[in-house]
C-alpha cells in the first residue's frame, strides 16, 4: 500500500487506517454520500476493515482519507480501485463526507493529487470513473479535474428498483 502522505495547497491525503473508519463509515452511510453513488450498501466498520485487507492491502486498490489543511480536518475519502498492472489503468472514486466543505475545489485538488501520483508512482496510463448522469456536480468536478467524457451507459445501473444512465469518463497520462 502507498504508505506517503500527499500535499497540495488546500489539502492533503493520507493512507486510510483503522483510525479513520469511524469517519469513513458515517460519510458512506449519510444520505449526503449514499444518494450521489453507484454503490449503496450500508457500510461497518468491520466489513471496511476486511475490504481493506482484501483490496488495499494486496495493490488492488490505493485509499486515501481527505483532509482539510486549514482545519486539519478529515473531511472525505479519494481512492483509485481496481488497479491493473497489465494495462496500466485503474477506476477512480471519490467523495467529500462533510457537507461544509463541498464546493471550494478540494474534490478537484484530490483528484489532481491522487491522479498525478498514480500516474507517477504507480505507472499508471489511464484513470477512469463511472458517474450517474444526474451527479452534475461531481461531472462538472470531475471535468475541472482533467477527465473526458468517453461514452453514455443508458440504463446502466439498476438502483431502488430504478435504472439510471451512467458517464463513463477518463484522464490519461500526458
Amino acid at each position: 500500500m502507498a504508505n506517503m502522505r500527499i500535499d497540495g495547497e488546500k489539502i492533503y491525503l493520507t493512507p486510510i487506517s483503522d483510525e479513520d473508519l469511524a469517519d469513513f463509515v458515517r460519510w458512506r452511510n449519510s444520505q449526503l454520500v449514499r444518494e450521489r453513488y453507484i454503490y449503496r450498501g450500508e457500510f461497518t466498520i468491520e466489513g471496511q476493515k476486511a475490504w481493506i485487507k482484501s483490496h488495499v492491502d494486496t495493490g488492488e486498490t490505493i485509499q486515501y482519507i481527505i483532509w482539510d489543511k486549514q482545519d486539519d480536518k478529515r473531511i472525505g475519502c479519494v481512492y483509485i480501485q481496481d488497479i491493473d498492472n497489465v494495462n496500466h489503468k485503474g477506476e477512480y472514486g471519490i467523495f467529500i463526507g462533510e457537507e461544509d466543505y463541498l464546493g471550494g475545489g478540494r474534490g478537484r485538488e484530490a483528484a489532481e493529487l491522487i491522479v498525478d501520483y498514480a500516474f507517477s508512482h504507480l505507472s499508471m496510463h489511464k484513470i477512469y470513473l463511472r458517474v450517474l448522469s444526474d451527479n452534475i456536480r461531481a461531472y462538472k468536478s470531475y471535468e475541472h479535474a482533467g477527465f473526458v467524457k468517453e461514452g453514455l451507459f443508458h440504463d446502466d445501473v439498476c438502483i431502488d428498483g430504478l435504472y439510471h444512465d451512467v458517464i463513463f469518463m477518463a484522464r490519461y497520462k500526458d
